[in-house]
């Protein structure tokens, strides 16, 4: 029996990209929680994947492969969610790649950057196939006792205008949905409700061909999750949600359990992913 609609996140993320947790950890921190589906969306990376579906099939979770792929709309630096993707799809794991170059380089180059402001500290590693973040940093910041915390980290040295912001250089939102729909998966705008001009986002997401918007997130407050929600019923787009967990050292607005998909909604996902 499907277990889609009881308790399902559709965004989370691990060491693979920006999380704190390992895939197995996810996982289990997931069962722990009550989650029953669940989806893996790094940062431009499938590489924790495998590892996560190993452990779902252990644990009884449903599991969704998933990405969520750093790109550009109006201007903005916006993500898109790709859900039920073939993670050995070649058009996906290109743009993937690419991306990683680049956040490596961006990486390096925040790294130069805090050397230069008097905060020296090792270059964190990065594993092959791993897209590295600004959360990764903050917590090098942290055990280098250069911060108190990731939002001490952030606020300090890593948030735009800092010393150790570096920008990214994107793809646009276009090309990505592209790529999500070569996979065989679904393309959902990721929290619209942060951005800047987050209409403008959401029109040029829509003609680019996205499926669906993540209209319940912990970044929406109540107004948000209704208006975007409205917002994707007026274009017949899916509607998704998820916590965007990225481990214990989070917000604890991010954790399992704080955001779920509607039951509904997450069966209208399951029956979009299944006619893929």
């Amino acid at each position: 029996m499907s277990t889609f609609g009881l308790h399902c996140d559709f965004h989370s993320h691990t060491t693979a990209s920006d999380g704190s947790l390992s895939p197995r950890e996810l996982v289990e921190e997931a069962v722990k929680r009550g989650v029953s589906t669940l989806a893996l969306t790094d940062h431009d990376t499938t590489a924790g994947i495998a590892a996560a579906q190993a452990a779902a099939r252990e644990l009884g979770l449903n599991l969704v492969p998933g990405v969520e792929i750093t790109c550009e709309a109006a201007t903005t630096e916006v993500h898109l969610l790709g859900l039920g993707i073939d993670v050995a799809n070649a058009q996906l794991q290109i743009l993937c790649v690419e991306m990683q170059k680049r956040r490596i380089t961006r990486f390096q180059r925040m790294h130069q950057l805090l050397g230069q402001h008097g905060l020296h500290f090792p270059l964190p590693e990065i594993p092959p196939g791993t897209s590295p973040s600004r959360p990764l940093m903050a917590r090098a910041l942290v055990n280098a006792g250069h911060a108190r915390d990731l939002d001490d980290a952030f606020n300090k040295y890593l948030k735009r205008g800092r010393p150790g912001y570096v920008p990214h250089t994107r793809e646009s939102v276009k090309t990505a949905i592209e790529a999500v729909h070569a996979a065989g998966g679904i393309a959902v705008l990721a929290h619209p409700g942060i951005y800047g001009n987050a209409e403008a986002t959401i029109d040029e997401a829509v003609r680019g061909g996205v499926d669906g918007i993540e209209c319940v997130h912990p970044d929406h407050d109540h107004a948000k999750e209704v208006k975007y929600t409205e917002r994707a019923r007026r274009h017949g787009l899916l509607i998704s949600g998820g916590a965007d967990f990225h481990g214990p050292d989070h917000q604890r607005s991010h954790w399992f359990g704080k955001k779920f998909c509607p039951p509904n909604e997450a069966v209208r996902l399951e029956l979009a992913m299944a006619g893929k």
